[in-house]
């Protein structure tokens, strides 16, 4: 990984959450400038902790929060309550349920089974990007390299395609405006041509090397939802666009989710080879083995010629979150795997995450991830467990959690994704779970006169699926007027 300018926050004690909203609210408006930094004063005793993506409007949006570490007062505490009591009545969510409402303290406002480990569909994420938040540099970028392998003879050489990780490169040019993108195959192609060209080379055979995540690609049990691959790729060192295989249409935006889901492949780095090898040949470098370049492990002595960048890992969690992609997540949980020095493998990834929660103090009796993204069946997170991870978030002074904070859904901005109306306009920040048999919401929500709370909901086996996400959306979105 290679590192992107680091932008340090403010190293005060409390609060991310006014900077994560605002941070949304004018990214959304396009009025965010990276690195821009404020420091807004409250009491004697309290500052703010501000996002790296922060700009001095933030004062205006709630320049009367004065959260003071008391917790909710008693009325609020009751009017939660009541809220609470609604959607435990509602007959959609059945009897196999989990929730938790707590304050900055931790104290448990209102709770239904919290400590109860159940299926928690895709706010298994929140882990596994708080763990990223604990063991990753999030201001690093994922490098995509042209090496040549061996000596230059008669015009001719080896060049070795590596991946690093970037699971979203585009097939043009490097894209500033857009994650997905952001590094391009043809300004890759450009680089290596205008290289080789200096070195009096005009034929090369195309290798490539996919030994990042070792052979291990995919979690056990996951085919059961994931045919023809349409929810998650396997792993591998890098991707087109998580080799989402399109065909005649591709949406405009690839940073978004679009309804559909196409199938992908069990070749991605290949993919990227064979296009690379025609783009390369395009501008007149002849590949001889284009239609079939092979798979190598990159030799120590080889010089690099050519690279193009990811967006930073900071922004490619906020689009994982946004959008849910599981391929995503799971490379997440792999990326700290390697970190952490852990099984170069979907187990290994699993367990990176698990202890680092537990490391940080999270409750975790009957944690259990099959995977890093909820898409395998047979995860158990307690809603307590998703619950004290929103908290950490806003609390812990030993790692920059704002790029976590600012990934989550921000209802009013994040529509349809969010789902549901939101007066608050970005007070809540939220992360969805779904599968066939679970619906899940966990997220951290900003009341009226300051205070903070930290909640979720992990509905298993509802009685009525499809209508259980509206249930948790409107409990989150009434307390969030309160």
């Amino acid at each position: 990984m290679k590192h992107a300018e680091k932008r340090q926050g403010v190293p005060l004690i409390l609060i991310r959450i006014i900077s994560a909203c605002v941070a949304s609210v004018l990214v959304f408006s396009g009025l965010v400038m990276a690195g821009s930094r404020y420091r807004q004063q409250g009491s004697e005793t309290m500052t703010y902790r501000l996002s790296i993506r922060t700009a001095k409007a933030a004062a205006t949006l709630a320049p009367n929060f004065t959260q003071d570490g008391s917790g909710v007062s008693a009325g609020m505490a009751a009017a939660i309550k009541q809220q609470f009591d609604a959607f435990t009545q509602s007959a959609d969510i059945g009897t196999t349920y989990s929730a938790v409402f707590l304050d900055i303290n931790g104290n448990r406002i209102a709770e239904h089974d919290a400590e109860t480990a159940r299926e928690p569909a895709s706010t298994t994420k929140t882990l596994t990007a708080f763990a990223a938040t604990r063991q990753l540099d999030l201001y690093q970028t994922l490098d995509t390299q042209v090496l040549v392998d061996g000596d230059v003879t008669d015009g001719k050489a080896t060049i070795v395609l590596k991946g690093n990780g970037d699971l979203l490169l585009g097939r043009g040019e490097n894209d500033p405006n857009h994650v997905n993108g952001r590094a391009g195959i043809a300004t890759l192609v450009k680089e290596t041509a205008s290289a080789l060209e200096d070195q009096g080379v005009s034929q090369v055979t195309l290798e490539y090397d996919d030994t990042l995540f070792g052979d291990k690609r995919l979690p056990d049990g996951i085919d059961s939802n994931n045919q023809d691959y349409i929810f998650e790729m396997p792993m591998a060192s890098m991707a087109i666009d998580m080799d989402r295989q399109w065909g005649t249409y591709v949406p405009e935006n690839l940073d978004v989710q679009d309804s559909a889901y196409p199938p992908k492949t069990a070749t991605a780095a290949l993919n990227v080879a064979k296009e690379f090898a025609s783009q390369l040949s395009g501008v007149g470098v002849t590949v001889s083995n284009a239609d079939n370049p092979e798979s190598v492990t990159t030799p120590d002595d080889a010089t690099q010629i050519a690279s193009v960048s990811s967006a930073p890992l900071y922004e490619v969690m906020r689009v994982m979150l946004k959008n849910s992609w599981n391929t995503l997540a799971e490379e997440f949980g792999r990326l700290i795997a390697l970190k952490m020095g852990y099984e170069n493998s979907p187990a290994g990834a699993a367990q990176a995450v698990t202890d680092t929660v537990k490391a940080a103090g999270i409750f975790s009796d009957g944690l259990s991830l099959k995977d890093c993204s909820g898409l395998t069946q047979g995860t158990r997170i307690a809603a307590l467990t998703l619950a004290q991870v929103e908290r950490d978030l806003v609390l812990d002074e030993d790692s920059d959690a704002s790029p976590m904070m600012n990934a989550m859904l921000v209802p009013g901005i994040d529509k349809p994704r969010a789902g549901f109306e939101a007066p608050t306009f970005g007070l809540e920040r939220l992360k969805t779970g779904t599968l066939e048999n679970a619906r899940a919401l966990t997220g951290t929500i900003m009341l009226s006169d300051g205070s903070v709370v930290f909640f979720a909901t992990v509905c298993q086996d509802p009685a009525v699926a499809w209508a259980v996400s509206s249930d948790e959306f409107a409990l989150a979105n009434a307390v969030g007027k309160l």
